[in-house]
């Protein structure tokens, strides 16, 4: 029942982070092999001193990294400064509140087209979670939206590949190929704006010259596989979790109807309260130590930023749904220098949606149809329908 599948996410959640955070938070998990860390200040502290717990798990974990090809290991997520600051700079005007408030319009545009004709069951995922988010990082990037379903594919293929599920044949057979395709894709994308610059994010990286040199072609293509990636997957996860969320809380629902002046507030509630992911990793750079646990050299550490939501030390009520809550210092969006470079640009998103939903369902948001997975941080929603009048 889809009911029964909404209940079963919000309890994982709630169970999860009521788990993490009894005692001081912190724990070794012997078949992760990591310190999982578990309350708000414990994970801001391992999200921002990135001296200490580095993003780069190629250079310091000390066990073997099974998921070593992945191109996101090449990206800025898993880059430190002062190169990530090096980098990061070069798309960030890509990014400026005032680059993004220019592309609404279009973002209202594409979520117009996405929802004519709606009729019967809405697949949630792929009439909109997955398209809105494709085309719009797609212009902003300057790559042609009409390969959607393969950047679909290429990032769930890669994003899926890490761990223990390297270990899987078939999704070792469908990253490589995701791999080789994308990066084919993006080496003809390339050539196009040599041969017509466009001024877009694509035509900066390419005349950069960070360390007084040209990135090279494979640094480039890690460049646009993370911009690509991440700025699908965070943007499609969060519009899911809004409607989960909704739809789990019809008083709530009812009063964003009355007040569209609170669909900001309810946007950064469900960023708590069903963060988009689950955690995130870092690697000790040095011997560490959080709330009084010594932490050696090279080992993973898991900032379960599902669980720093819920902190009771910081949130009232932690596992009750409260859209406006005020203050709201949930750490969904990272902090320090990996704090996400598309939050504005997902939160806009994610507005523009919420405001579309609310006028072509007017009725209680009723889950028709609901599939999900779990991955080791979390549980994926792969289906989501709502009942359209």
């Amino acid at each position: 029942m889809a009911d029964d599948a909404v209940g079963e996410i919000l309890d994982w959640y709630r169970e999860t982070a009521r788990d993490g955070t009894a005692g001081d938070g912190v724990r070794f998990v012997e078949p992760l092999g990591a310190w999982v860390v578990h309350g708000h200040a414990e994970v801001r502290q391992v999200l921002t001193d990135h001296s200490v717990f580095s993003s780069d798990e190629l250079r310091y974990s000390a066990r073997p990294v099974p998921h070593r090809d992945n191109p996101l290991l090449g990206g800025l997520s898993a880059m430190d400064p002062p190169r990530h600051h090096v980098l990061r700079r070069l798309v960030g005007r890509a990014f400026t509140p005032r680059a993004i408030q220019a592309l609404l319009p279009s973002i209202a545009g594409t979520v117009r087209t996405l929802l004519t004709d709606v009729d019967g069951e809405f697949d949630v995922i792929g009439r909109l979670g997955h398209p809105l988010p494709v085309r719009t990082i797609a212009a902003l990037l300057g790559v042609r939206a009409d390969r959607q379903a393969d950047f679909v594919r290429w990032s769930e293929a890669i994003t899926s590949f890490a761990g223990s599920f390297t270990e899987d044949p078939a999704r070792r057979a469908a990253f490589r190929t995701a791999r080789a395709e994308l990066g084919e894709y993006l080496r003809e994308v390339f050539a196009e704006h040599r041969a017509r610059p466009r001024g877009d994010v694509i035509d900066t990286l390419l005349a950069a010259e960070p360390d007084g040199g040209r990135l090279s072609e494979e640094e480039l293509v890690d460049f646009c596989t993370l911009l690509l990636v991440n700025g699908h997957e965070s943007t499609r996860t969060l519009l899911v979790n809004t409607v989960l969320c909704l739809a789990a809380h019809p008083g709530a629902l009812a009063r964003l109807r009355a007040d569209r002046a609170l669909v900001p507030g309810t946007v950064e509630e469900v960023l708590r309260f069903l963060p988009p992911v689950g955690g995130t990793d870092r690697f000790t750079t040095g011997p560490a130590g959080i709330a009084g646990h010594a932490i050696d050299t090279g080992r993973r550490v898991v900032a379960m930023v599902l669980s720093a939501n819920r902190d009771p030390r910081v949130f009232a009520e932690p596992h009750e749904f409260r859209p406006g809550r005020t203050p709201n210092e949930h750490l969904s969006f990272g902090h320090g220098a990996h704090f996400c470079l598309g939050a504005h640009l997902a939160r806009h998103e994610a507005a523009i949606a919420v405001r579309a939903l609310l006028d072509r369902f007017p009725a209680p948001w009723s889950v028709s149809r609901i599939m999900t997975g779990r991955t080791p941080v979390g549980i994926d929603v792969l289906d989501l329908a709502l009942a359209a009048p």
